[in-house]
Parts: structure tokens; sequence; C-alpha cells
């Protein structure tokens, strides 16, 4: 896997150092952290190509939590 990196293996080195190094609490906050900026954007690559943040909303939920729960927040947020 190594070989796919850009990072230098020095610096990666190091970055690994230093998670592990981190606090517990800390290492959550990366991963949180991490995890809202994909969300994010595929949220916005959604409203992109849909033109729409209210259908956007409805479609990240169905594509990650299934159509049903889709549909009950495109019944809740229908104007």
């Amino acid at each position: 896997m190594a070989g796919l990196s850009d990072t230098d293996p020095k610096v990666a080195r190091l970055q690994i150092e230093l998670l592990r190094q981190s606090s517990p609490a800390r290492r959550l906050q990366i991963m949180a952290s991490l995890s809202a900026t994909a969300i994010g954007f595929s949220r916005q690559v959604l409203t992109q190509k849909l033109g729409n943040a209210r259908l956007a909303r409805i479609e990240w939920v169905r594509l990650h939590y299934g159509a049903m729960l889709a549909e009950q927040l495109r019944e809740k947020s229908d104007p």
C-alpha cells in the first residue's frame, strides 16, 4: 500500500508517530473532522449534480441509509 502514497516515507513515519502519541480524544477529534469533511464533499457533489440542496440531502440519505428513511425525510421536509 505504501507504493500508492505520494507522501515521503519519512514524513509518513512522523505522521504515524505523532498519531500514536496523541490522546484518544485527539484521535477521535481528527476522525470526526475527516468524516465531516468527506460527508460535506459528497453532499456538495450531489447538490451540484441535482441543483437543489434539499433534494441532495434526501438523495444522500437514500444512498447511505436507504429509501425508507429518505422517504420519511422527504415527507417531513415537504414545503
